[in-house]
């Protein structure tokens, strides 16, 4: 495998895949002090001398890089890939990258467009982590005909622990904008009006309580990171952006004529359509199965739990601290890849008085 960018995600999968695949040689391009602490890290296992290089031989080649180099980087690359290769990115567009593939990449070439929903506010390879993208939705733009090439790569990417969703390219880039290009920016937005209020109400941010904190935690991505998904997806954004204000223009003037039942209507739809966002899982594919477990405030409390399931050869997919209260305990939610995985976890955790239960 050729890793084209190892930062964050290219150092995750890099990760990922030499953990789950021991004999796999994952070859990779960088700047050369990022590719010496991939190495060091163990995301990759040679550093490639060029980038012709890098992917000349490769099986498969995931360019991770943002948007705007992608689209370079196919161009390059065209005349190094072997025939048999697969090709696939991460970008947050898709429509731009596949336009480009189609041009520029020799047409024995298997290229699919990748979108995995995850990722972290921190960049660059020394916060890359193999369990990024366990759970996670993997979005693949399937290819027009029948190929073998690309079961491969669903097969390889759920061996990592990745959920994959199938959209057509422009189904994938009006979706993104929806529910991830637009709250970025309204994040983003969110803490410029505190911040230009900060001067005339210096308590602001001491005030600033946990709906703030999780309405705006995205408000710390770096611009670099979006530069290119907002230039290169600017129809969709701008479409959706028209919308929300005509959204909150609406807004406003029930508040200034006091027009509560129009607010409450829009509180009534926002929860119920709320509820459906699943909660339990990165992405929107199928729900695991949770439970629910008390561990008391002390020492090693959440390691007898996670070593009675490792016992019990149960495997939990997800977990989650909901709430603690110092002296007394916490509640964990632990996420489990089906029903009988999440019965089998109670009973196992009851049987050594620890206790645990579904809804």
């Amino acid at each position: 495998m050729a890793l084209v960018g190892t930062g964050l995600m290219g150092g995750s999968l890099g990760l990922a895949a030499r953990s789950r695949f021991p004999d796999l040689t994952v070859v990779g391009w960088d700047d050369p002090a990022t590719m010496q602490m991939a190495l060091r890290t163990g995301a990759i296992s040679q550093a490639g001398s060029s980038l012709a290089e890098t992917v000349r031989g490769a099986d498969l080649v995931v360019v991770c890089t943002p948007v705007g180099t992608a689209l370079d980087i196919l161009g390059e690359i065209g005349e190094s890939v072997s025939d048999h290769a697969v090709i696939t990115d991460i970008g947050s567009v898709k429509q731009p990258v596949a336009t480009r593939a189609s041009k520029v990449l020799p047409s024995s070439v298997l290229f699919i467009g990748g979108h995995p929903m995850t990722g972290s506010e921190k960049s660059g390879v020394e916060h890359a982590d193999a369990l990024l993208y366990e759970n996670a939705t993997w979005i693949l733009t399937p290819p027009a005909h029948e190929d073998a090439r690309y079961h491969g790569l669903v097969s390889f990417l759920g061996r990592l622990g990745a959920r994959i969703m199938e959209l057509p390219a422009d189904r994938h880039d009006a979706i993104a904008a929806r529910v991830s290009h637009l709250p970025q920016l309204l994040a983003v937005l969110l803490v410029n009006v505190i911040s230009s209020d900060r001067h005339r109400y210096p308590e602001l941010l001491e005030m600033a309580a946990g709906g703030f904190r999780d309405m705006t935690r995205i408000a710390s991505s770096p611009f670099a990171m979006w530069r290119d998904i907002l230039a290169s997806n600017d129809r969709e954004i701008h479409a959706v952006l028209s919308a929300f204000s005509d959204r909150l223009q609406a807004l406003s003037n029930a508040v200034r004529d006091a027009d509560l039942p129009s607010i409450a209507a829009s509180f009534n739809d926002a929860e119920q359509t709320r509820d459906f966002v699943p909660s339990d899982r990165k992405g929107f594919l199928h729900p695991l199965s949770n439970i629910y477990v008390f561990a008391d405030d002390k020492p090693g409390a959440l390691v007898r739990i996670t070593s009675t399931l490792f016992d019990a050869r149960i495997n939990i997919r997800d977990i989650e601290l909901l709430r603690i209260r110092e002296g007394t305990g916490g509640t964990f939610r632990l996420g489990f890849v089906s029903p009988e995985h999440a019965t089998s976890a109670v009973e196992a955790l009851t049987e050594v008085g620890i206790r645990a239960y579904r809804l």
